[in-house]
């Protein structure tokens, strides 16, 4: 099965869910995206998961974005029971093989589907239960009820809910009791470019890079940039930029791309002409943050390192064969300076760009 699938919850007809699926002989992956109004408020999570050939769920990467805030969770799974939520244990959810979103008729084909069960049995299960928008993570008791060829009876054993569900010949829901009903099925529609960026992309820092992490994960989102251009210390361009920052490389690594003049701007090139992109990597073995910059614009390839001191971080290297140095100044949680500088034969500092920064998202 590589299907894309769409549901309308009926239930207040206010939200939507769509979800391509694809299935290989090594396992199953749910990629979706769920809309929804919640108290009035529009509500967004998109989520990924993934499960072995047995369809016991192995990892689900989740963002929320929710009343002007951004939030991501990573639940990893053994496959026995043992779970981790940001890389840490989560013994709370011990004995849970399926997780079930919240939002999501969907996840609940992953038990469906794990158990197989023969028309008038009854099994019942624990469930890593995601609720949004508060992003609480719990065990959940749950039954489920084969009542007929493709109709099942969920029951939350923790309350009073129950609902009848509905189900295609792949084990996933087309009726969710009066709440959730699928009104679209087509092939699988992802793109290079989209599955490109979720491989390369990450909802956080791994938990390996511990504390180091903190050095760099105020600046993950979108900024504004007012950007000028120096020669010989005097400023001589100035234009509107762009910067977008996300971890990636499975959260061991920030990658950035850095636009100036901003992409509505690009017909009227007056500045250095920056698109281009910074991977930084934490060096453990040095302490140390190592970034190389690449634009093809011009070609130019920089390798600088450093740290963050306080309200600074100073990384320094070279660049077109004198040493330099990149600044980020004056840090603070919506709003920073960046400067570039090429040291003069007299060893002094010459400042050849300045970037002042606000955020835009994040």
């Amino acid at each position: 099965m590589n299907q894309t699938l769409m549901w309308r919850r009926i239930l207040d007809e206010a939200s939507f869910e769509q979800a391509s699926v694809r299935m290989d002989p090594d396992g199953i992956e749910i990629a979706g995206t769920a809309l929804l109004a919640e108290a009035g408020a529009p509500l967004r999570i998109d989520y990924r998961l993934t499960c072995d050939a047995g369809w016991i769920t192995r990892r689900v990467e989740a963002t929320q974005s929710f009343q002007g805030r951004t939030r991501t969770l990573t639940l990893d799974h053994d496959g026995q029971g043992q779970w981790q939520r940001d890389g840490t244990p989560a013994p709370q959810l011990d004995g849970c093989l399926d997780v079930d979103l919240g939002i999501s008729p969907a996840t609940n084909a992953l038990p469906i589907n794990r158990l197989r069960l023969a028309v008038g049995e009854t099994r019942e299960i624990r469930a890593a239960w995601v609720l949004f928008p508060e992003f609480a993570v719990k065990p959940a008791a749950q039954s489920y009820e084969r009542l007929g060829e493709g109709l099942y009876r969920y029951r939350g054993l923790d309350s009073d809910f129950q609902a009848e569900v509905a189900v295609d010949e792949a084990g996933f829901p087309t009726d969710y009791g009066t709440i959730w009903r699928r009104i679209a099925t087509g092939p699988a529609t992802r793109n290079v470019q989209q599955v490109t960026a979720e491989a390369l992309l990450s909802p956080a820092a791994s938990p390996v890079l511990g504390e180091a992490a903190h050095a760099f994960d105020w600046v993950i989102g979108g900024w504004r940039a007012e950007v000028t251009d120096f020669a010989e210390g005097v400023p001589v361009a100035s234009d509107i930029g762009e910067w977008w920052f996300s971890w990636a490389l499975d959260g061991r690594a920030i990658q950035d791309v850095w636009i100036a003049p901003a992409r509505g701007r690009r017909q009227d090139i007056r500045i250095a002409d920056r698109y281009s992109t910074t991977l930084r990597f934490y060096d453990a073995g040095a302490g140390l943050w190592r970034i190389i910059w690449i634009n093809p614009v011009t070609g130019t390839v920089n390798r600088l390192a450093g740290t963050r001191q306080g309200d600074r971080i100073l990384l320094e290297g070279e660049e077109y064969g004198s040493p330099a140095r990149w600044s980020f100044n004056d840090i603070r949680p919506d709003s920073f300076t960046w400067r570039g500088e090429i040291q003069k034969p007299d060893g002094s500092w010459r400042l050849d760009a300045e970037f002042r920064l606000v955020r835009v998202m994040g």
